[in-house]
């Protein structure tokens, strides 16, 4: 089923997104976290793309589909040419998968292969429009950034290319982590005043350990703040005692969220499956989910 019409339902979605796997160990990692976060009966689930394993990641996708009948949602990047493109797009249609999430992709890290020397696209819009006249009948879906204005000097600017993703046909968008929702907030005030009118889906990831707070701090990784009211709680703690704090701070988040109508709760696990486990059930515990 296309992720838009589960988003026209009168509750919230739940979903996660994996990380495709390196090697074997992080593929049995994965399998225990898909394993555990099953049963809580997600509306979709994204796998991210790797340009040096895609295939993998594409036989993950239709395997969670298959193997745990849960709708598996495929990142596919502007990395290949467009007769890359349309290879994957025509094996992905005849192996049943019904939603894609367009992404331009990172650059390539250190030991990565480098970038189709003939790819066909420069940005995500690019991707949607390429699906969407070609006639592939997938539900698109494409990223934002709720922080996105805080570095650039020209919101506007930043808007313009969100709506080229949506007027190229793209049906939701899934925004990247954030820890303050006024963020949030404010990027659905800017979309709207803009006339861009589809689903906007919070991205949401606990901080789970010292180190996950140190580069979020020192890097602002996927361009993200935490608050400081939330590093200053951290600091000096154990990971045990940030692994709370940082739990308590996402279900705050939900709950804030879920109280006004937000269309769903995407997770960034990173394969792991304890916190986002326990945040949905002190959420469904607090009536704020459904059980």
């Amino acid at each position: 089923m296309r992720i838009g019409k589960r988003l026209d339902r009168d509750r919230p979605t739940i979903s996660f997104e994996f990380m495709a796997p390196r090697d074997d160990t992080e593929v049995e990692v994965l399998e225990r976290t898909i394993g555990a976060l099953a049963p809580h009966a997600p509306d979709f689930v994204s796998v991210t793309y790797r340009v040096r394993n895609g295939d993998k990641t594409l036989d993950l996708v239709t395997r969670i589909k298959r193997q745990y009948a849960i709708e598996a949602m495929a990142h596919f990047t502007c990395a290949n040419s467009a007769d890359q493109t349309r290879r994957i797009l025509n094996w992905m249609e005849r192996e049943g998968v019904a939603n894609v999430l367009a992404l331009r992709g990172d650059p390539p890290e250190a030991g990565e292969p480098a970038l189709s020397p003939d790819r066909a696209f420069a940005h995500a819009s690019d991707l949607v429009a390429f699906i969407r006249k070609a006639g592939y009948r997938f539900g698109l879906g494409a990223a934002c950034n709720a922080e996105r204005h805080l570095e650039s000097p020209d919101w506007d600017h930043e808007l313009r290319y969100l709506k080229l993703k949506v007027d190229a046909g793209c049906d939701f968008l899934i925004t990247q982590m954030f820890f303050d929702n006024r963020y949030y907030f404010e990027l659905l005030d800017r979309v709207a005043a803009a006339g861009i009118d589809i689903p906007i889906i919070p991205g949401l990831m606990p901080i789970t350990n010292g180190r996950s707070l140190a580069r979020m701090v020192e890097s602002k990784f996927a361009r993200t703040t935490v608050p400081r009211a939330l590093v200053e709680q951290m600091e000096n703690q154990d990971d045990d005692t940030t692994r709370r704090l940082g739990v308590e701070h996402t279900i705050t988040q939900c709950a804030e969220l879920l109280e006004a109508g937000v269309p769903g709760l995407h997770f960034y696990t990173f394969n792991r499956s304890k916190a986002p486990i326990e945040i949905l059930q002190t959420l469904r515990g607090q009536q704020l989910l459904a059980s």
